[in-house]
């Protein structure tokens, strides 16, 4: 994906929407995950309202912009969802690519009881 696809639901923000400082483009490296509560947690085990897509399984680079003056970030917390391949199986009904641990499929409902193409 090019910087510019990336950016580009966050193309209209050209000012910081608290201060109104210069923002800079920047990814916020995430290489266990991105995670969105909407409550504070202390350390220890903690069940997320929401995990980013792939967040878990991949090294994420999630574009963000910056504030030069204040230090407050905005991030684009639904980029396209990514699934590894090696994660995922063909449907025996339809072909469709799903989650290799799906019993039934989300596309046609059709149980994936027979053995599956990968």
């Amino acid at each position: 994906m090019s910087e510019r696809e990336e950016f580009s639901k966050l193309s209209p923000v050209k000012k910081c929407p608290i201060c109104g400082g210069k923002l800079v483009k920047g990814y916020f490296n995430a290489p266990r995950g991105v995670y969105w509560s909407t409550k504070k947690h202390k350390l220890g085990l903690i069940l997320f309202d929401s995990v980013m897509p792939g967040a878990l399984w991949t090294q994420n680079n999630v574009p963000a912009l910056r504030c030069e003056n204040c230090g407050i970030a905005i991030i684009d917390y639904n980029p396209p969802r990514y699934t590894p391949e090696s994660f995922l199986k063909e449907c025996v009904e339809c072909g469709k690519k799903i989650p290799i641990a799906s019993e039934k499929c989300p596309y046609c409902g059709v149980e994936q009881k027979e053995s599956v193409k990968t």
